[in-house]
């Protein structure tokens, strides 16, 4: 008996070693279109590409541009119709592709109505479609107006509610310039949610997208942020502190339901193998999706510019009680 399992073991083994391992299987061709359409600007910009495989598994090592040139795409906005422009742009001279970045563009887009639809039409013939709603847009109901407040240790921004698990995305930024800058170039300092400190080191955690219609910052992360412009330089009056200044953006539904389809497993403590490829583009791949943006410029004390030896640049403010 085990002589017998002997002989087909050996004979597992053989014909394993005659028959070559395929990990991926014949590909299978496919366009990816992807646009993401700015409501704050009359420039918007599309993406045609298709798949691609290399025979040692590695794509960093591809050097076939994937671009797709020559399409037709059109995007319909309320009762008018814009059209894209093939265009070209230069790839940094480190690219490992030696030609020209390919993509569609166009400069007279302005965001009317409450949905938009997308074509593109392949030299081959092939269409790919999709459709995509209009978010509802930031109106604050609350802020906090100075930093640092009275009678708290963080700043607290609110605004109304959009549809359902609608995802936002936050930034507080600080803008500022130095002195012996004969430009007076602005520069701006973006402040994390927060910083955490690891091995004696200390590493800023940005904000993700998320459900929340509401966005709290610690004044300490601010002064740690502030501390940061001038690291390393002993002339702190150089440099001219103008403001803090937040912006949230909101999503449309199809781009909401991708954040929230990874929110759950996107962090430092999962490992995933199973991530969805979210798609809304129809006989392809790729999404294609709208943002609103709003701003809010709040204000620096002077009193708390100059505990960091900075110049206030723009006239004092008083935190109200």
């Amino acid at each position: 008996m085990k002589k017998y399992l002997s002989i087909i073991f050996i004979f597992i083994i053989f014909v394993s070693c005659e028959e070559s391992f395929e990990p991926f299987g014949n590909l299978k061709e496919k366009y990816a279109l992807n646009c993401i359409i700015r409501g704050d600007t009359t420039f918007q910009v599309a993406t045609l590409t298709r798949t691609y495989a290399n025979d040692n598994y590695n794509p960093y090592s591809n050097t076939i541009d994937p671009n797709v040139k020559g399409a037709l795409i059109r995007v319909w906005n309320g009762d008018s119709v814009v059209i894209f422009r093939d265009t070209t742009f230069n790839r940094q001279d480190d690219s490992k592709y030696q030609i020209p970045y390919n993509a569609y563009y166009t400069n007279k887009f302005t965001l009317v109505g409450d949905k938009l639809e997308i074509e593109a039409i392949l030299p081959s013939g092939m269409r790919l479609t999709s459709q995509s709603n209009i978010p509802n847009p930031i109106k604050f109901s609350y802020v906090d107006k100075v930093v640092p407040p009275l009678t708290k240790t963080y700043v607290e921004f609110i605004w109304d509610v959009g549809t359902i698990d609608n995802a936002y995305l936050t930034q507080v930024s600080i803008y500022y310039y130095k002195k012996n800058d004969p430009q007076r170039k602005t520069r701006i300092a973006y402040v994390p949610a927060r910083y955490v400190n690891q091995d004696g080191r200390s590493f800023a955690i940005y904000p993700k997208p998320s459900n929340n219609n509401k966005f709290v910052l610690d004044v300490e992360t601010i002064s740690k942020t502030m501390q940061l412009i001038s690291e390393g330089d002993p002339d702190k009056s150089n440099y001219v502190i103008l403001g803090p200044y937040l912006e949230v953006a909101s999503f449309n539904k199809s781009m909401s339901t991708y954040f929230n389809s990874i929110a759950r497993t996107n962090d430092a403590y999962t490992v995933n193998l199973n991530e969805l490829d979210y798609t809304n583009i129809n006989n392809g791949i790729g999404i294609f999706g709208v943002f609103l943006r709003n701003y809010w410029s709040f204000d620096f004390t002077h009193a708390y510019i100059k505990s960091f030896g900075y110049t206030p640049g723009l006239a004092d403010v008083v935190p109200p009680i």
